[in-house]
């Protein structure tokens, strides 16, 4: 019999995420590489892929950067063929990268802020996940998660575009029917409130990007409000043997007595 913790071993198989370069997709990407998988890479912010890159295959093992503009078919395309060249499949896909283009709410978003945020938030991952479904074939099958958020359920003036084309992707179930055949699942999180953006970004402009890995359980937010590292292991089990009898599902993972 298997040991509990094999079934969330990822040994052998390979990881794309997209957006890793900061917050939750880059927890994500940690979680899963410390979990034994090679990683891809993919963002369009290239010094900070590259560095991103090199951290986390130091600690873990093989990993990868793609500049990768995920609106863009062609380049999707492109990409998606070279991760699978160079590690010979594609098992996992995570679609993190996404945009926050709203102004303050009194002013609200232009057409032109709403357009991109549809662009990278939907067209993004709708464009990911069709063109990874033939590699993931290829490997025998696989697992696409949609990274959303709570607002996406309950929505919010704050970053209306954002949550708005988030929630437009609110489609796992229907897309775990459209892939089942070619044995891949596909699921979404809503994560609630976690670290804060603003103490990344002050991370970030001090220069040392390994202290985005820190557990900021280890500083007491009011209420608890959680951590990145709280979604990466949500998804760890989704794409994981722990989850392979989950699909077309949608996880929450907030504190319920925490607000959103």
């Amino acid at each position: 019999m298997n040991q509990l913790s094999d079934y969330f071993s990822l040994k052998n198989k390979v990881a794309m995420v997209t957006g890793a370069t900061k917050g939750i997709p880059l927890q994500i990407a940690s979680a899963l590489g410390a979990a034994g998988a090679d990683l891809a890479i993919l963002d369009e912010q290239e010094q900070e892929g590259q560095s991103i890159a090199r951290l986390l295959g130091a600690q873990f093992g093989k990993a990868r950067f793609w500049k990768l503009d995920v609106s863009d078919e062609t380049a999707v395309q492109r990409a998606i063929a070279s991760v699978e060249a160079h590690f010979g499949c594609i098992d996992i896909l995570i679609n993190g990268a996404g945009v926050d283009a709203d102004p303050p709410p009194a002013q609200g978003p232009s057409i032109s802020q709403w357009q991109r945020a549809m662009q990278l938030n939907v067209n993004g991952s709708i464009l990911c996940s069709k063109h990874v479904a033939d590699a993931m074939e290829r490997a025998g099958g696989g697992v696409i998660i949609n990274v959303l958020s709570l607002y996406s359920m309950t929505g919010s003036q704050q970053a209306s575009a954002d949550f708005a084309a988030k929630a437009a992707l609110r489609m796992a179930y229907i897309d775990a029917q459209r892939y089942a055949a070619r044995n891949i699942r596909v699921n979404c999180i809503h994560p609630g409130l976690v670290r804060p953006a603003v103490l990344e970004a002050i991370m970030r402009e001090e220069g040392d990007l390994t202290q985005t890995f820190i557990d900021m359980e280890q500083i007491r937010l009011p209420g608890h409000k959680g951590s990145n590292n709280d979604v990466a292991a949500g998804v760890l089990y989704l794409v994981s043997d722990a989850g392979r009898f989950v699909t077309g599902s949608e996880l929450v993972i907030n504190s319920s007595c925490t607000l959103p």
